[in-house]
């Protein structure tokens, strides 16, 4: 007899753990951690059109990690305006975001609703150890011996 063993797939985003959120020009935006492999996490940005209601399967959330924060800074030589521009047009092409991608000014729009809480990005800390579930009951029995031992298998989350 074979066995397959069943891998489950925890949520790469849990937008019901929050650390901060604002509204700002019409964008939601919502700082939080994003799940890389089983039990890595990095604090990223999620944006949300403001004015459509979250709905699990429907929402398409724009997500800036950390690491990326850098590319979206107004300030001195840090940034990158071609990869900003590029990214807000596509993104306003999909209709995630409110806006004209034609319009200069909802490019800019976008720009400072990110660019507001860049600094709590930066700061945010590592993802605080939250609630698990038990997602399986996992038994293994010695064929040798018959000693048994159970385990669960939990998640965060």
């Amino acid at each position: 007899m074979s066995r397959k063993l069943i891998t489950l797939a925890p949520p790469a985003l849990n937008l019901a753990q929050r650390h901060f959120e604002a509204n700002k020009n019409g964008i939601h935006v919502i700082g939080t951690w994003l799940r890389e492999g089983r039990r890595k996490f990095e604090p990223c940005l999620v944006l949300l059109h403001g004015s459509r209601p979250v709905q699990a399967g429907r929402t398409v959330p724009i997500i800036i990690k950390q690491a990326d924060a850098w590319k979206w800074a107004l300030h001195g030589e840090v940034g990158d305006p071609a990869h900003c521009v590029q990214a807000i047009i596509s993104w306003l092409h999909l209709e995630l975001l409110p806006g004209d991608p034609s319009n200069k000014r909802d490019h800019i729009r976008i720009m400072e609703a990110i660019n507001s809480r860049l600094p709590d990005l930066i700061a945010m800390p590592p993802k605080p150890k939250g609630d698990q579930h038990i997602v399986a009951d996992a038994t293994m029995t010695n064929t040798t011996t018959g000693e048994t031992i159970e385990h669960e298998v939990k998640f965060d989350a």
